[in-house]
C-alpha cells in the first residue's frame, strides 16, 4: 500500500515541480498518470499484478509522470528503477536532461547511471596483447587462430594509439566516445565478451573499463537502458543489470518492445561459419594439447565438412524466392532434418570435447606458470570458440525440434548468399512468431514492478494488439488510456478525393505527384509520409525542379541534419518539404511554425514480408483466423496515429493532415480506422 510518507514525497516532488518548472502547464492527465503509477506499483489493486501499460498522448508530460512517482517507491522498497527507452534519442533526453531536471524536485535523493551492454567497453587485456603480439614472434600462438586476417599497420597504429588514451585516461574505454572506432572485425577482437571474460581473476579487473561501470550500477537507484540491452541481458542470464525481482521496470516507447524482442530470440548460422569454427576449434585444441602435453585433439573436420557439403548439395536444389526459401509452417523438410542431425551429433560432440579440455587447460594453469602472452590470446580464441560452437549446436537443435501444434509455429528459412570468392554460403535462420511466453517467464512473472507506456500504445481503441505481443494478460494487469491535452477539433483530416486506390501502384504515383504540386503551400513547413522508399524517389523525381521551395528526401542527408536545415528554413520563413519514411513518422517534434501540413501518402498497411511474418500470417490462416484482421490492421491504425501525431506537438500549434488514400471511404475497416483517430474535423473531398 502507499504510506502516507509516500504520498507526502510524490504529492510535494509535483508541487515542486509545477512551482519551479519554466512554462509548466497543469495536466490533469499528468496527474493522473502519477496515481496510477503510484497505487500500481504500490500493490493497492488487489488479486492483480504490478503491471500498469499507459497510453499517454504527447503534450501529457509523462517522463515527470513516471520519474516523479516510480523514483520515490522504488527507493523506499529498496528497489532499482530501471528506465528503458526503443532509441538514443530518448536514450540522451533522460540522461542529459529530464533525470537531472527530476533531480532538482524529487523529495529524494536518488544516483542515476547509464548502462550499457559489454561489447561497448574495451577489454584492456585484450587491448594490451594485441598491441604487444605485433611486436613479438611468438611460435607457440598461431594469430590466424584469432584472425582471419591479421590487423594491418594503421590498424595497430589505431589500437596503440587507444591503449595509449586509455593508459592517460584521456579515454573511457568505451567505443561511443571515441570520434574514429575501430572497424567491427578489430573491435570484436578487443572488446569485453562475456565468454572471453576472466572477471576477478583478471589482473587488469581494477582498471576495467566495464566493470569501473558496473560497479557505478550497482551504487545508482535508477539506471537508463534501452530495450536491446535489457533483453540481451536478461536473455543470456542477467549478467548486467540487477536481478529481475528486485528492480522495478519503466518501458518508455513499449509499442517498440515486441519487434525488439522477436529478433533477441532468434538464431543462425551458416555453412561457411560452421566449417571455420570446426577448424577454430582444432587448432585452440591442438595448442592446449600441446602445452599440457596431451594426446592431439579429437575434432574429425572430414566428417563435419561431408556433412555441410551434403547439406549444400541439397539445398541447391531448393527454390529460393528472392535468395530466401521459408519452410512450410516451420517444418523442416526430413531430408534436411536428417543431415542436420548428423550435424547436431558432431558438432555437439566436439563441443562437449571442448568444454572438456578447456577446463582441464584451467586446472593446468593453476599448477604451472605459462606466460601471459601464451595464454591470453589462447584463452580469448577458446572463448570465442565456445561461443560459436554453442551458437551453432543451439540453431541445429532449433531445426530439429518439433513445435507444439496449439502454439504459434517457430520461423525456419533458409538464406543464401554469393562470397567473394564465388562460393555459395547458406544461412540456416530460425526464430519465434510469438514471443510472448519468454517476456512472460523473464519479466512480467518477475519483477517487482513494470511500467508500459507510449504516446500509441492501444491500437483500434483497445489494448488488445500489445496483450497479444507482449504475453500480457488484462484481468491481471492495470490500463490506462489518457486523453490528448490539445485540442484537435480544429484540425482538418482531409481525405483527398483520389480516382486511384494505392494498390493501383502506378496511376496512384502519378496522382500523388499531381496532387501534392497542388496542396503543398511553397511558404510553409510540410511533410509527406510515404509507405514506399520507390513511391518516394519517383514522386521526388516528378516534383522537384517543379516546387518553389526546398525539398528534403530521406536518405539525401541524416534525419537529424534534414531536421535541422528544414528548422533553419523555416526561421527565415522560407518554405521547405520533407519526403519521409516510417523513421519519420514518430519521433519527429517540428513545433509551431515549423510544420503546419501533413501528408499521408497511404496508410500502411503491414504485407507479411518477413520470413517471420509469412510463417505467423499462415500459421493464423490454417488456424481459421484472419491475420489481417488480427495483425494488419490494428498495426495499421497504430501507425497512422503516429504519422498523424507529427502535426500537433504543443497546445498552440495548428495545421492540417492530409491523406491520399480513398480506402478510408471505400472499404469497411475505414470506418474502424476514422474512429481511433482524436476527434480531427474530418473532410471527405
Amino acid at each position: 500500500m502507499l504510506s502516507n510518507e509516500l504520498k507526502v514525497q510524490i504529492r510535494d516532488s509535483f508541487i515542486a515541480l509545477k512551482s519551479d518548472m519554466k512554462d509548466f502547464r497543469i495536466r490533469p492527465s499528468q496527474n493522473k498518470m502519477i496515481a496510477e503509477i503510484s497505487k500500481t506499483l504500490s500493490d493497492e489493486y488487489q488479486n492483480s499484478n504490478k503491471i500498469l501499460c499507459v497510453e499517454a498522448p504527447t503534450g501529457t508530460g509523462k517522463t515527470f509522470a513516471y520519474l516523479l512517482s516510480a523514483i520515490p517507491i522504488a527507493k523506499a522498497h529498496k528497489k532499482k528503477l530501471i528506465i528503458s527507452s526503443a532509441n538514443v534519442a530518448l536514450q540522451e533526453q533522460l540522461l542529459l536532461k529530464d533525470i537531472p531536471e527530476a533531480q532538482k524536485y524529487c523529495q529524494v535523493d536518488f544516483e542515476y547511471a547509464l548502462v550499457k551492454g559489454r561489447s561497448r567497453y574495451v577489454c584492456i587485456r585484450n587491448l594490451i596483447n594485441l598491441c604487444e603480439d605485433s611486436t613479438s614472434d611468438n611460435s607457440l600462438f598461431d594469430n590466424t587462430l584469432l584472425f582471419d586476417e591479421p590487423p594491418g599497420k594503421y590498424q595497430l597504429e589505431q589500437m596503440a594509439e587507444l591503449l595509449k588514451d586509455y593508459s592517460a585516461k584521456k579515454w573511457n574505454g568505451e567505443i561511443d566516445d571515441l570520434m574514429r572506432a575501430p572497424g567491427h572485425d578489430i573491435w570484436g577482437k578487443i572488446n569485453c565478451n562475456r565468454f572471453t571474460c576472466t572477471a576477478k581473476s583478471c589482473e587488469f579487473y581494477q582498471d576495467c573499463a566495464f566493470f569501473t561501470a558496473r560497479k557505478k550500477i550497482t551504487k545508482a537507484d535508477v539506471i537508463i537502458a534501452n530495450h536491446d540491452l535489457v533483453l540481451a541481458d536478461l536473455a543470456t542470464g542477467n549478467t548486467v543489470l540487477p536481478n529481475v525481482d528486485e528492480s522495478i521496470f519503466i518501458f518508455d516507447e513499449a509499442h517498440h518492445l515486441s519487434s525488439k524482442a522477436l529478433s533477441h530470440f532468434s538464431l543462425t548460422t551458416n555453412t561457411e561459419f560452421i566449417k571455420t569454427s570446426i577448424r577454430q576449434a582444432k587448432g585452440v585444441s591442438d595448442q592446449m594439447c600441446k602445452i599440457t602435453g596431451q594426446n592431439s585433439a579429437d575434432v574429425n573436420i572430414k566428417q563435419v565438412d561431408d556433412y555441410v557439403a551434403d547439406l549444400s548439395i541439397l539445398l541447391k536444389t531448393l527454390e529460393f524466392d528472392e535468395d530466401v526459401y521459408l519452410f512450410d509452417q516451420g517444418q523442416v523438410d526430413s531430408s534436411i532434418k536428417d543431415i542436420a542431425k548428423n550435424l547436431f551429433i558432431s558438432v555437439t560432440d566436439i563441443q562437449n570435447k571442448f568444454s572438456i579440455l578447456r577446463e582441464s587447460w584451467g586446472d593446468y594453469l593453476k599448477i604451472k606458470v605459462v606466460d601471459k602472452s601464451i595464454v591470453d590470446p589462447i584463452n580469448n580464441a577458446s572463448g570465442e570458440c565456445e561461443q560459436h560452437l554453442l551458437s551453432i549446436v543451439e540453431l541445429l537443435s532449433s531445426f530439429l525440434a518439433s513445435d507444439d501444434n496449439a502454439q504459434s509455429p517457430h520461423s525456419r528459412w533458409i538464406e543464401k548468399n554469393i562470397l567473394t570468392n564465388k562460393k555459395t554460403n547458406y544461412s540456416l535462420c530460425s526464430a519465434q512468431t510469438d514471443i510472448s511466453s519468454n517476456l512472460n517467464s523473464l519479466i512480467w512473472s518477475k519483477a517487482a514492478g513494470v511500467v508500459l507506456t507510449s504516446a500509441t500504445l492501444s491500437s483500434l481503441g483497445s489494448f488488445d494488439r500489445l496483450n497479444k505481443q507482449l504475453g500480457l494478460i488484462k484481468p491481471e494487469n492495470q490500463y490506462l488510456r489518457l486523453p490528448s491535452p490539445f485540442i484537435f477539433d480544429q484540425v482538418d483530416f482531409v481525405i483527398a478525393k483520389f480516382k486511384a486506390n494505392p494498390t493501383q501502384v502506378y496511376d496512384h504515383t502519378q496522382e500523388v505527384a499531381e496532387q501534392l504540386l497542388k496542396r503543398i503551400d511553397s511558404t510553409q513547413g510540410t511533410l509527406v509520409l510515404f509507405a514506399s522508399n520507390k513511391q518516394m524517389q519517383m514522386v521526388a523525381d516528378m516534383i522537384e525542379t517543379k516546387l518553389d521551395c526546398t525539398l528534403f528526401i530521406q536518405g539525401e542527408y541524416p534525419k537529424k541534419v534534414i531536421i535541422e536545415k528544414h528548422t533553419a528554413l523555416r526561421q527565415k520563413n522560407q518554405g521547405s518539404v520533407i519526403f519521409g519514411l516510417d523513421s519519420f513518422a514518430e519521433g519527429v517534434d517540428l513545433k509551431g511554425d515549423n510544420l503546419t501540413h501533413v501528408v499521408i501518402v497511404k496508410l500502411r498497411f503491414s504485407v507479411p514480408s518477413s520470413p517471420i511474418d509469412k510463417t505467423l500470417a499462415d500459421y493464423l490462416q490454417s488456424q481459421n483466423r484472419n491475420s489481417f484482421m488480427e495483425i494488419s490492421l490494428p498495426d495499421a491504425s497504430l501507425r497512422l496515429i503516429q504519422a498523424c501525431g507529427r502535426l500537433i506537438r504543443t497546445e498552440t500549434d495548428t495545421g492540417k493532415i492530409t491523406i491520399f488514400d480513398n480506402r478510408l471511404t471505400t472499404k469497411f475497416y475505414g470506418k474502424q480506422l476514422l474512429a481511433a483517430l482524436p476527434n480531427y474535423n474530418v473532410i471527405i473531398e
